[in-house]
């Protein structure tokens, strides 16, 4: 009775090895079997096909990018440059997966079946690199287009502006004397550049002045507001062309731009509308012999320099001795060889 048992139980075990060893043999059957191995081909064209638009969706909003001018010409190129590596790299792995599906149909049977399933994947390869064909000529279109908007295609914008603004001096060096002579101005008429009673100054006081203001106790802290309020919204430049150009305070907030005498004579301006009748603009000739312009004041003992032209703190220049202060005092690393003149609404000292 007990070797019937174990007999039985070694059949069993036997029948058991044998069944495992059989499904092992059909599983591995089944996954090498050729039409196994087309799906798995066509799933992974499938999903490079995918990884493909997002890449062509990115350089399309690359161009749009540059065409908008939000990004450099280096980063443009450098990144144009990765995309369509990475393209490459997925069109040379969908011609691998191509190239293996010639040769598993190569091997399949004449089954009816499985040639309408390859006929219909056929026709979707060639739905997607039709797609692919008509997104290249998009974005080969649209890179056309952004050539033609960027206006020279030699030329960076920088290099362009250094024309545009090398052909304005000639245009203003061939007219100079005529725009010199109509723009010169009589000493009263300087003197008329510092006007506190201007409504664009009176704005601009008004914006920061407060209800019951007080000149001895409130005058520093609202011209630091003024100061500030300029500084940031003003952009002082200094040509090289001598033409003489005089700008009110409405044309300076309006364009947001000015020379050094122009933004001095606005600051006065303000400073005189706050009760300081100190308050006035210099003329000087620096170390290289060129003109600068600032505002000089005194304010409780302390002598003060306001200079727009220069970025730096409120209070960069001041000291109680007037004239350490005048030989302290240097724009771009030069100090002043003399005083040419100075005013305000009320005086003009010629100092030559």
């Amino acid at each position: 009775m007990e070797i019937e048992l174990i007999q039985i139980i070694l059949i069993i075990c036997i029948a058991i090895v044998f069944g495992v060893i059989f499904a092992f043999i059909n599983l591995k059957r089944k996954i090498t079997r050729p039409v196994t191995k087309e799906q798995n081909s066509w799933q992974k064209i499938e999903a490079l096909n995918d990884q493909k638009k997002e890449l062509l969706k990115k350089k399309e909003e690359l161009s749009y990018k540059y065409s908008a001018r939000s990004i450099s010409d280096d980063v443009y190129s450098s990144d144009l440059k990765n995309i369509t590596s990475e393209l490459l790299k997925i069109d040379n792995e969908i011609n691998n997966e191509v190239s293996k599906l010639t040769e598993l149909q190569k091997m399949q049977d004449n089954n009816s079946d499985q040639k309408s399933q390859n006929i219909k994947l056929k026709g979707e390869l060639n739905e997607i690199k039709l797609e692919r064909d008509n997104l290249k000529n998009r974005i080969n279109e649209l890179e056309e287009i952004i050539k033609n908007i960027s206006g020279t295609k030699n030329l960076s914008p920088s290099i362009k502006d250094n024309f545009q603004n090398k052909y304005y001096e000639q245009i203003l060096d061939k007219y100079k004397e005529l725009i010199n002579k109509q723009e010169q101005k009589t000493i009263a008429q300087i003197k008329e550049t510092v006007n506190p009673n201007d409504l664009t100054i009176k704005s601009i006081i008004s914006k920061h002045k407060p209800v019951g203001y007080e000149y001895n106790k409130d005058y520093l802290e609202i011209l630091r507001k003024i100061y500030s309020f300029l500084d940031a919204e003003i952009e002082v430049v200094k040509t090289d062309v001598k033409v003489l150009y005089w700008l009110d305070a409405t044309e300076i907030l309006k364009n947001k731009i000015a020379d050094e005498q122009d933004i001095s004579a606005l600051l006065c301006s303000a400073m005189q509308g706050l009760n300081d009748q100190e308050a006035q603009v210099y003329v000087v000739l620096l170390e290289d012999d060129n003109t600068h312009a600032f505002v000089k004041t005194k304010y409780k003992n302390q002598y003060f320099i306001f200079d727009l032209a220069q970025k730096g703190p409120f209070e960069m220049f001041t000291n109680t001795d007037e004239k350490k202060l005048l030989e302290d005092y240097k724009y771009n690393g030069l100090k002043i060889k003399k005083i040419i003149y100075r005013y305000n609404q009320n005086s003009y000292i010629d100092t030559e």
